[in-house]
């Protein structure tokens, strides 16, 4: 739908509430007395604004003014069309509603199709075979073992590892055990008791004649 009954309304500012009707194909914004919309405040430059009428609605385009034009917040240079409900700013001084009423005699009509002249000469796009698809590889997920076994099995690993390693302890102490009792055998045949430096050592044991 098209727009018609263009408008201004002032939400903030100098004359809050008026309604500026839009007709003219160009009306200019300021504080001049000869301007289409007049707004006396020193906020407002002589000649602001321009609104220029077009098959959309208007544009607005900033004079070169002191404070500039803003629309929604951006700053207005060039040309700019209005749509309804943006906000138009004068500097900080003025906040105006740009509006339109929507006009329902302009709705857009889609274009009709165009028909074969006979039932035979209906044109019949044909279809195009769709590709066989591939069937989807079926993979057979691996199957876990339990953790039970896994346990079982590491617990069996560690008490073997426990048993060699006591079978080695018991080993090794019968081995300082037997060293020992062959020293023992052999210093007491070589009667080494009072020699130097057993009889300085085990003088605790026995006294040398």
């Amino acid at each position: 739908m098209g727009h018609k009954n263009f408008r201004l309304t002032i939400i903030k500012g100098f004359n809050k509430g008026e309604v500026y009707p839009l007709e003219e194909d160009e009306i200019i914004i300021g504080r001049g007395e000869e301007n289409g919309i007049v707004l006396n405040i020193p906020e407002v430059s002589r000649t602001h604004a321009v609104l220029s009428k077009s098959e959309q609605g208007y544009m607005i385009k900033d004079l070169g003014s002191t404070n500039g034009t803003f629309v929604d917040k951006k700053k207005v240079g060039g040309k700019f069309l209005l749509k309804p409900g943006d906000t138009i700013m004068l500097g900080d001084a003025i906040y105006m509603t740009y509006q339109a009423d929507t006009d329902p005699e302009e709705t857009l009509v889609a274009p009709r199709a165009e028909f074969a002249d006979s039932p035979d000469e209906t044109a019949v796009t044909p279809r195009t075979p769709a590709k066989a698809r591939s069937k989807p590889k079926v993979t057979t997920p691996k199957r876990e073992k339990p953790a039970e076994k896994v346990r079982s099995k590491d617990m069996g690993t560690e008490e073997k590892k426990g048993r060699t390693w006591l079978w080695a302890g018991i080993g090794c102490i019968v081995v300082i055990f037997f060293l020992l009792v062959v020293g023992l055998i052999i210093f007491d045949s070589m009667d080494l008791y009072c020699t130097p430096p057993f009889n300085t050592m085990f003088s605790f044991l026995w006294t040398c004649p």
